[in-house]
C-alpha cells in the first residue's frame, strides 16, 4: 500500500522554496543595481577620487573631442573641438551668438568668425580701426573720407575673408587661447563641480561609465573600462559636454600667409 502524501510537507517546502527563491531574485537584483566594477578599478574609488583620475586621463590623452554646450561666467559657450596634447587645436566656439572657427598651432591663435564676432571685435579695438587689406577688397587709411560707419563695414568684409592672427603677446590671446589648452579648457568646465556621489551606471555612446551626481543636476560620467576617460559632464551651469575620439590624430595646420591678417596691424 502506498504511504499517502503529506500535502502539508508539500506546501510548506514549496512556500519555502518560493520565498528562497524570491530573497535570490533580490539579491541579484541588488547586486546589479550597483554595477560592475569594471576593469580599471576607479569605480572602487570616491567620488573625489574619480572625478581627478578621469580629469588626469584626459590631461595625459594625445588628443580628445570636446562637444557640447556649457556657461562660462554670463556666457553661453558651444563648442565643437578637437584638441592635440602640447601642439593645438581645431574646430568651431559659439559664445554667446558669436560664431568663431579656431585653430591653434603651437603658440599662434588664429580665429576667423561671422559678422556678428568681427563686429564686436573691431568695436573691442576702436571705431576708428583701419580696414585690414584683402585680395579684392578696398583698403581703407586713417585718413580716409568715409565715415566710421563704412570703414567697419569694409573692415568686416575684408576680415570675413582672412583669418585673424592672435599673438601671445595680444590682449585678446589668452580669451581664445583657453579654449584650446586642456588643461585650462577642463578647469572652466569642471569649475563648480561641486560634491558628487556615486550613481550608478550608464552607457555612454557603448562605454560603461560610472555616475557621478551633484547639486543642480551635475553628473559627470567615467569610464570604468580601459582607461578611465571623462565620457560626459553636465556642468553646473547647465548644457551637456561629451569628450570622445580619445587619441585621434588632429591635422594642424596654419592657414595660407595671404589668407591671415595681424590683430597687431589693426589694434593700432
Amino acid at each position: 500500500m502506498a504511504t499517502p502524501i503529506d500535502w502539508s510537507i508539500v506546501r510548506t517546502s514549496r512556500g519555502t522554496a518560493v520565498r528562497t527563491g524570491a530573497a535570490l531574485v533580490a539579491a541579484v537584483a541588488a547586486l546589479a543595481g550597483c554595477g560592475s566594477t569594471g576593469t580599471n578599478g576607479v569605480a572602487k574609488k570616491g567620488a573625489g577620487s574619480i572625478v581627478a583620475t578621469a580629469e588626469d586621463a584626459v590631461l595625459n590623452a594625445s588628443s580628445v573631442h570636446i562637444q557640447g554646450q556649457f556657461t562660462s561666467g554670463s556666457q553661453q559657450v558651444a563648442l565643437d573641438l578637437r584638441l592635440e596634447k602640447d601642439k593645438g587645436a581645431s574646430g568651431t566656439v559659439t559664445i554667446g551668438t558669436e560664431v568663431i572657427e579656431l585653430l591653434r598651432v603651437g603658440p599662434d591663435v588664429y580665429v576667423k568668425g561671422d559678422q556678428a564676432f568681427y563686429r564686436s571685435v573691431l568695436s573691442r579695438l576702436g571705431d576708428t580701426s583701419p580696414a585690414p587689406s584683402a585680395a579684392g577688397s578696398p583698403s581703407t587709411s586713417a585718413g580716409s573720407p568715409t565715415s566710421s560707419s563704412s570703414d567697419n563695414s569694409i573692415a568686416v568684409t575684408a576680415m570675413q575673408i582672412n583669418y585673424l592672427h592672435i599673438g601671445p603677446a595680444d590682449a585678446q590671446y589668452q580669451t581664445f587661447a583657453s579654449l584650446t589648452d586642456p588643461r585650462q579648457l577642463l578647469a572652466q568646465i569642471m569649475q563648480g563641480i561641486g560634491s558628487l556621489g556615486k550613481d550608478g551606471q550608464k552607457d555612454i555612446r557603448g562605454t560603461k561609465s560610472i555616475v557621478l551626481s551633484g547639486s543642480k543636476d551635475t553628473r559627470v560620467y567615467v569610464a570604468i573600462d580601459g582607461q578611465p576617460y571623462l565620457e560626459r559632464v553636465l556642468p553646473p551651469g547647465g548644457g551637456t559636454l561629451d569628450f570622445m575620439d580619445y587619441g585621434t590624430p588632429v591635422t594642424l595646420n596654419p592657414p595660407p600667409p595671404g589668407q591671415v591678417v595681424d590683430i597687431a596691424k589693426i589694434a593700432k
